[in-house]
C-alpha cells in the first residue's frame, strides 16, 4: 500500500461530511391539520373572536410579550432577542388573518414545532379557521406523538362545524336512535367529507359509555377538529348493520375507521379497517393504551395527506406574499419614492429567499416520505401476495383431501433436518407464523443437536401463542406457558441487547425495520450444540408472529 493512502472505505470517509449535511438540512414532517367553520352569530364579530382565542396561546410561547399591533389584530413580526420567531399578517379585504410561530422543543435539540393558523371571513358571515402543525428536525429525528394545537379547543367553544356537521369540544357524538344512525350514514357516504370518521361501538345491549373498549372522550379531544368521533350504543348498532350490511358495520365493542370517499356498494371492507375488542386489548405491550395511541396517530396522519390541503385556507407564506404585493401597490399609488419601493422589494426578496429555502427542504422531505411510503406499500403488497398464495395452496390441498376422502385429523409432520425449513413453514404455518429469510439462512447453519425442537417451537407459536395474542384470556396464556415448559422452553423479552446491538436484532418486514425483541430459549451454554434460541416479534397489522433468527444465540451483554 502506498504511504499515506487512506485505507478506509469511501462511505467511512464521507461519514463526517454526511453528518454535517444532516445537521444543516431539516427533516420536515407534517403532524396534523384542522379546518373548521365557525358559525356566524348576530351581534358578534366571530372573526375577531377567533383571533383573540389564538393570541393568548401565541403569547405564552413567543418568549417576549406580543406588540400592541397583535392585540389590535394588525400585522406584526416579533424578532426581539430571546423571542421565538412569531409573526402575523392581516388583510382588510377580504378580511383575513394568518400567523406563524416557531416553537423550539424543550427536550429534543434542534427540533422545532411550526404552527400556522389562518382565519378568514366568509361572505355570508361564517368564519373559516385552519391550523397546521409541522415538526422540523435537524440531525437526529426521533419519533413523536401527533397532536393538534391547544387553541383548537378554545375555537370549538364558539360553535363550529366539521365537514358541515356540528362538533363539540366536550367529547364524541352519541349515536343512540335510529335517526342518529341515518345521520351517521349520510355523513359517512357524503362525497364532500374530508375527515376520517371513527365509530366506537358499545357491547351488545349496552348504553353505558364506560363500557367502550377505549376512552371515546379522550380520543375525541386528541383529534379535535381533524376527525369525527362517534360512540354508538349496542342497540343502535343493529340499525347500523341494517343500513350498511354486516361487512361494513361496527358492533360488539369494536372500533372502525371510515376513510374519506366511503362507498358501501363499491369499497372493500379492508379499506375501512375494523378492530375487534380482543385484538385491541392484546395490542402490543401496552394493550388498550397502545391501540389508542396508534388510532390517534393514524387519524392525524390522514389529516395532512392529500393535495388539497391549501384549497380552503392558504399557507402563511402565501398570505404574506399577498400582503407584500399590496403594500408595494399602495406605495406606487400614493407616489412613494424609488428608495421606499426599493426597500420594500429588498425586504420581500429576503423573505422569499428564506421561504424558498424552507420550501425546498419541505418538498425534499415530502418526496422522501412519499418514496418511503411507496416502497413500504410495495413490500407489504409482495408479502401479502406471498402469504395469500401460500394460504390458497393450503386450502386447495385440504379441499383435495376432503374430496378424496383422505382428510383426517393428524399431527403436523416433524422433519428430521432443517434443510427444507422454508417449504415446511410455507405449507404449515402460513397465516400464523412468518419465518423470515434471515431465520431460514440461520437455521441452515444450525449446530443444535435436536432439529425437531425448531419445528415444535414453531408449532407452539402457531397453535398456542397466536391464539393467545389474538383472542387473549388467562386460560390461553396458561396453556401456552405450560406447553412451552413441557418442551423445556422459556419465553422472555430479549432485553437491553436490542439497544446495544440493534443491527443483530433488526429485520425488515412490511417495508420497515422491525426489532426482534422476544425469544424462546433453551439452555444457557455457549456451545451451539446445547443452546437453542428462536427470536421473534409480534406484528399487530398482520396478526402474525415473525421469526427473525434461528437457532443460535445472538450477541448480548453476556456474550
Amino acid at each position: 500500500m502506498a504511504e499515506g493512502r487512506d485505507s478506509r472505505g469511501l462511505a467511512e470517509q464521507l461519514a463526517p461530511l454526511m453528518r454535517d449535511v444532516r445537521q444543516r438540512t431539516a427533516v420536515i414532517q407534517p403532524v396534523s391539520q384542522v379546518l373548521l367553520r365557525v358559525n356566524a352569530k348576530p351581534g358578534t364579530d366571530r372573526f375577531a373572536d377567533c383571533v383573540r382565542k389564538i393570541l393568548p396561546w401565541m403569547s405564552n410561547r413567543s418568549g417576549r410579550p406580543l406588540p400592541h399591533a397583535a392585540w389590535n389584530l394588525e400585522s406584526f413580526e416579533l424578532s426581539d432577542v430571546g423571542a421565538q420567531p412569531t409573526a402575523a399578517v392581516s388583510l382588510a379585504d377580504p378580511r383575513f388573518w394568518a400567523a406563524r410561530l416557531d416553537d423550539a422543543d424543550r427536550n429534543v435539540p434542534q427540533r422545532t414545532w411550526i404552527t400556522e393558523v389562518a382565519v378568514g371571513l366568509q361572505p355570508e358571515g361564517d368564519v373559516l379557521f385552519g391550523a397546521r402543525l409541522v415538526c422540523a428536525s435537524r440531525g437526529e429525528a426521533p419519533g413523536f406523538e401527533r397532536t393538534v394545537p391547544g387553541f383548537v379547543k378554545a375555537i370549538t367553544q364558539l360553535g363550529v362545524e366539521l365537514d358541515g356537521r356540528p362538533i363539540a369540544a366536550g367529547g364524541p357524538t352519541l349515536i343512540e336512535r335510529e335517526v342518529d344512525v341515518d345521520d351517521l350514514v349520510d355523513l359517512l357516504e357524503d362525497p364532500a367529507r374530508r375527515c376520517p370518521a371513527v365509530v366506537i361501538a358499545l357491547p351488545e345491549g349496552s348504553c353505558d359509555a364506560n363500557q367502550a373498549v377505549i376512552d371515546a372522550g379522550e380520543l375525541s379531544r386528541k383529534v379535535l377538529g381533524a376527525a369525527h368521533v362517534f360512540l354508538i350504543t349496542g342497540p343502535a348498532t343493529f340499525h347500523l348493520t341494517d343500513r350498511m350490511g354486516k361487512e361494513m358495520s361496527v358492533f360488539r365493542a369494536a372500533v372502525r375507521i371510515y376513510r374519506r370517499g366511503f362507498n358501501r356498494g363499491r369499497d372493500e371492507p379492508v379499506r375501512h379497517p375494523l378492530f375487534l375488542p380482543e385484538r385491541i386489548r392484546a395490542w402490543g405491550d401496552d394493550g388498550v393504551k397502545g391501540f389508542a395511541g396508534y388510532l390517534r396517530d393514524q387519524v392525524l396522519a390522514t389529516s395532512v395527506r392529500g393535495s388539497d390541503r391549501e384549497d380552503e385556507l392558504p399557507a402563511f407564506r402565501t398570505v404574506r406574499q399577498m400582503a407584500a404585493q399590496r403594500e408595494r401597490d399602495e406605495a406606487r399609488k400614493r407616489g412613494g419614492s424609488a428608495d421606499e419601493l426599493l426597500d420594500l422589494y429588498k425586504d420581500d426578496n429576503e423573505r422569499l429567499q428564506r421561504e424558498l429555502a424552507e420550501q425546498l427542504e419541505y418538498y425534499d422531505s415530502e418526496v422522501k416520505q412519499a418514496q418511503s411510503e411507496r416502497e413500504q406499500a410495495q413490500q407489504e403488497a409482495q408479502e401479502a401476495r406471498g402469504q395469500l398464495l401460500a394460504l390458497r395452496e393450503r386450502v386447495r390441498a385440504l379441499e383435495k383431501a376432503v374430496k378424496g376422502g383422505t382428510a383426517q385429523a393428524h399431527a403436523t409432520p416433524i422433519p428430521e433436518q432443517l434443510d427444507d425449513l422454508a417449504t415446511w413453514a410455507r405449507d404449515n404455518l402460513s397465516g400464523f407464523v412468518v419465518v423470515h429469510n434471515r431465520a431460514v439462512q440461520g437455521a441452515k447453519k444450525s449446530e443444535f443437536m435436536d432439529p425437531s425442537l425448531t419445528y415444535k417451537a414453531l408449532l407452539l407459536l402457531r397453535d398456542l401463542y397466536v391464539p393467545m395474542r389474538v383472542e387473549g384470556g388467562k386460560e390461553r396464556k396458561e396453556a401456552f406457558e405450560l406447553a412451552a415448559r413441557e418442551l423445556g422452553l422459556e419465553n422472555s423479552p430479549v432485553g437491553e441487547a436490542v439497544k446495544q446491538y440493534p443491527t443483530e436484532y433488526t429485520v425488515n418486514f412490511g417495508g420497515l425495520p422491525r426489532t426482534i425483541d422476544w425469544h424462546l430459549k433453551k439452555g444457557d451454554s455457549r456451545e451451539p450444540r446445547h443452546c437453542f434460541r428462536l427470536y421473534y416479534f409480534w406484528d399487530e397489522d398482520s396478526q402474525c408472529v415473525v421469526v427473525g433468527w434461528l437457532t443460535s444465540h445472538l450477541r448480548n451483554s453476556m456474550s
